[in-house]
């Protein structure tokens, strides 16, 4: 027999206290009650997102990556990350927002470090991500205030495993070329613009590049023409807006970029798969806004 014994002192990879957990949800595509949370970012919330079967394209920053069973995507804090709506029906994920993620060598709310491939394949360690996942879902399900603290335990447990499993699989992504350069870009501008009265014509005077060209290389690069990009960014800040603030609906699609709420609701409902009110009643956290 083996006993194993764990050293007095080690090094940790927190810099100060673990990470808060703050939510964990389950997600089958298509299904009504789990509509896609498309183009967005959160200012306080690190995620972590397991898939459990099946695959996607999912954009992370400036990248778009093909995701399967078995793989882990962390999102840091602030960096805009896009669910697309063409995943196959069976893709099944577990998501986990966390707050104040301070790891050791990394920017505050950094799980990885910049420029590093945030998509990891888990390998042997899946089943035990998604057996502890599943145990943090279940608890908390059960009596979220009893299990609270065993929960924050088990994510900080998997977080730090994370970490290790990063440290051993570092992959850098490649150097932009140009033309990502260039998309680089064009993203910014529309990300800095998207409320206003924004069109393909605009950015292309104010990048001086040729309209036909940039909506080329942009749906080349993207999948999304330079207005479905805009779009699907609005609609993902409304959904965050519908969620998290006590603002009408009204004032949102204006703070979208929508002067007309009955289009505001068209887009939302065509996008989103129900209206901005039925999103809001059905997916507000218990307790209003932040």
């Amino acid at each position: 027999m083996y006993q194993n014994f764990i050293a007095g002192q080690y090094p940790s990879c927190f810099r100060g206290a673990p990470p808060v957990l703050v939510y964990i949800w389950k997600k089958k595509i298509g299904e009504s009650f789990s509509p896609p949370r498309i183009m967005h970012s959160h200012e306080d919330i690190s995620e972590l997102l397991l898939v459990t079967t099946g695959s996607a394209n999912y954009t992370v920053g400036e990248s778009q990556y093909m995701i399967q069973e078995g793989d882990i995507v962390a999102i840091s804090e602030g960096v805009l990350h896009d669910e697309d709506a063409r995943l196959t029906a069976d893709t099944t994920m577990v998501a986990v927002g966390l707050k104040q993620v301070r790891l050791a060598g990394l920017p505050d709310g950094a799980l990885v470090a910049p420029g590093t491939c945030p998509v990891l394949a888990l390998g042997e360690s899946f089943p035990v991500f998604r057996s502890v996942l599943d145990t943090i879902h279940g608890l908390l399900n059960d009596d979220g205030e009893q299990y609270a603290e065993t929960c924050q335990f088990l994510v900080s447990g998997l977080v730090s495993l994370l970490v290790r499993l990063y440290q051993h699989n570092v992959q850098s992504d490649a150097p932009a070329s140009k033309s990502e350069q260039l998309i680089g870009r064009i993203r910014q501008y529309i990300e800095a613009h998207y409320s206003e009265d924004i069109s393909l014509p605009a950015i292309s005077r104010a990048l001086h590049i040729n309209p036909y060209y940039l909506a080329h290389i942009f749906k080349e690069s993207t999948g999304y023409s330079p207005m479905q990009y805009v779009i699907r960014l609005r609609i993902g800040k409304a959904q965050g807006l519908l969620m998290y603030t006590d603002y009408s609906i009204t004032k949102i699609a204006g703070m979208v970029g929508y002067d007309n709420s009955s289009h505001f609701n068209a887009m939302f409902t065509k996008y989103i798969g129900m209206s901005p009110g039925k999103y809001r009643k059905n997916f507000r956290p218990s307790g209003g806004g932040k």
